[in-house]
């Protein structure tokens, strides 16, 4: 037995030389410019991702500055662009180019049998089809009525802040609204948390406690599949409180799917999502399984309510700031005062400008989310700056991981100008068409193609009908800075600040009654 061990050290010694040499000399990808380390293994990235927290975004942007290009090597596997004119041939190529997901990159959140899970391009279709009808702007147009009466729950709240002179967590509330419009659409019952803003808080927080692990689960993701292992009187004894509430909202999850899969169609069964999926001739019965389904609805529900959530904070957080937003909202709205739908309300030019300009600098999905071509050799041509001349051609091998991030295309200074500032004025370029059409192609909150953001129209709505209600209610920020409302950290979405308690301010009235 001692006499294997020299020689297991040779063979091992030998294949970490050979998979060096290779990454670095060998591979289709050694031509890339990028750092020799992110090509030699994937520590370069786990660095930046765990022990840097979520700062390997901010990394990529940097890299992309230091080696003068808008190609690079970023892992042993992956490359980035940051060229915008190149997001479409990534991630909307046209129905006769196929772009599977990267699993590495997906199995973070741990629901990989969802649609955000799924793998390859024609699975992703099949569960695609089973939800479209559920989330058509024909469809989300008959939510009026729930939309506005959540509205009416919000308003009661500022109504009761601003009597007492409560601090309100803005926060909470949008989370409560958001959480309350998916979870009866998912269920066909509501969870009432805009009644219980206390629960909706520590539900926020234990989503956010989630989402600060995806980083740690990417990179050691053998941990969380081992805690998953242990017998429960164990798992129990050492998993974190919020994480305990995370398993506590996955059994609620899982009971309510339950429920609906022991019942039947009847005309007193409130149609839900997953009423239809339960029923879907076209859906066959492994992709009704109760795990499966567990999956897709703890997607849509975190999805459904922490991505708008953050869209809402920030877009209220700038109003509030700038008074000169706000003012222009009123006008707009009082110009318009027969516009109080949701579809009514996307069609004013300036608040729709307000969702955009929320949407840009809330970045979508924060993480890199790298297309996979599983059987097409990609061709970027560089272009020499000064000349506008092709300078190169990077020849991408099918199977490699090719990304373009959000925070790259969201902040580009020559489609942007100021990037970090919040001006929704940039979408109203009446005079500079081109201009437009680069910011819109650029824009990637709701990803693009077959892929792009099933609930990019619920969210629309549910924004716009929120920001209008904010825009009744003068307000005060209160122990809340910009950094309540930055991206700091990539942890799958948007993270401001660590320790951030959200945005907090005072309701001091009614518009116009000051």
């Amino acid at each position: 037995m001692g006499s294997l061990v020299p020689w297991v050290a040779i063979a091992l010694s030998c294949y970490i030389v050979s998979l060096a040499l290779y990454r670095l000399l060998i591979s289709p990808l050694a031509s890339i410019p990028g750092p020799r380390l992110a090509a030699l293994t994937f520590w370069y990235e786990c660095y930046y991702d765990v022990f840097r927290p979520g700062q390997y975004v901010f990394k990529i942007k940097e890299l992309h500055h230091k080696y003068a290009g808008p190609i690079i090597r970023i892992t042993p596997d992956e490359v980035s662009i940051c060229d915008p004119d190149f997001v479409d041939t990534i991630y909307a190529p046209g129905p006769d180019h196929k772009r599977d997901k990267d699993f590495q990159k997906t199995k973070a959140l741990g629901i990989n049998t969802s649609i955000g899970g799924s793998i390859s391009h024609e699975l992703h279709r099949k569960r695609r089809e089973a939800l479209n009808p559920f989330f058509s702007q024909q469809r989300i147009s008959r939510l009026s009525p729930e939309l506005a009466d959540n509205i009416t729950q919000i308003e009661a709240v500022f109504s009761r802040a601003s009597s007492s002179s409560e601090v309100l967590n803005l926060s909470d509330i949008y989370y409560a609204f958001c959480n309350d419009i998916v979870h009866k659409y998912c269920f066909g019952n509501n969870a009432n948390l805009l009644h219980d803003l206390s629960l909706a808080g520590t539900n926020r927080e234990n989503v956010a406690s989630v989402l600060r692990r995806t980083k740690f689960n990417l990179h050691f993701s053998w941990v969380r599949d081992m805690m998953q292992k242990l017998p429960p009187a164990i798992g129990i004894s050492i998993t974190p409180p919020g994480i305990r509430d995370i398993i506590a909202f996955r059994r609620s999850i899982r009971a309510q799917v339950a429920s609906i899969l022991a019942g039947k169609r009847s005309s007193t069964e409130t149609p839900s999502i997953f009423t239809h999926l339960r029923d879907s001739p076209d859906l066959p019965t492994s992709e009704k399984s109760p795990q499966r389904l567990e999956d897709e609805a703890t997607l849509l529900i975190m999805a459904g309510t922490f991505s708008p959530m953050l869209s809402l904070v920030v877009a209220h957080y700038h109003l509030i700031s700038r008074p000169e937003i706000m003012a222009k909202l009123r006008s707009e709205l009082k110009s318009h005062p027969s516009a109080v739908t949701a579809a009514q309300l996307e069609q004013l030019p300036f608040l729709s400008a307000i969702v955009q300009e929320a949407h840009r600098l809330t970045f979508g999905l924060t993480g890199r989310i790298p297309r996979i071509c599983p059987d097409e050799t990609l061709v970027y041509n560089s272009q020499d700056v000064a000349s506008g001349k092709t300078s190169r051609a990077h020849m991408i091998p099918p199977g490699t991981s090719v990304s373009a991030s959000t925070l790259i295309l969201h902040t580009n200074e020559s489609i942007y100008p100021e990037p970090w500032n919040f001006d929704p004025e940039r979408w109203l370029i009446t005079d500079n068409p081109v201009m437009l059409g680069r910011q819109r192609r650029a824009m990637m909150s709701f990803m693009r193609g077959s892929r792009g953001c099933i609930g990019k129209h619920l969210a629309n709505a549910e924004i716009a009908v929120a920001i209008a209600a904010m825009s009744r209610w003068n307000m005060h920020l209160d122990e809340t800075t910009e950094e309540d409302v930055s991206f700091y950290h990539d942890y799958h979405v948007m993270c401001p600040k660590l320790g951030s308690k959200g945005v907090r301010a005072k309701v001091v009235g009614r518009a116009g009654e000051e």
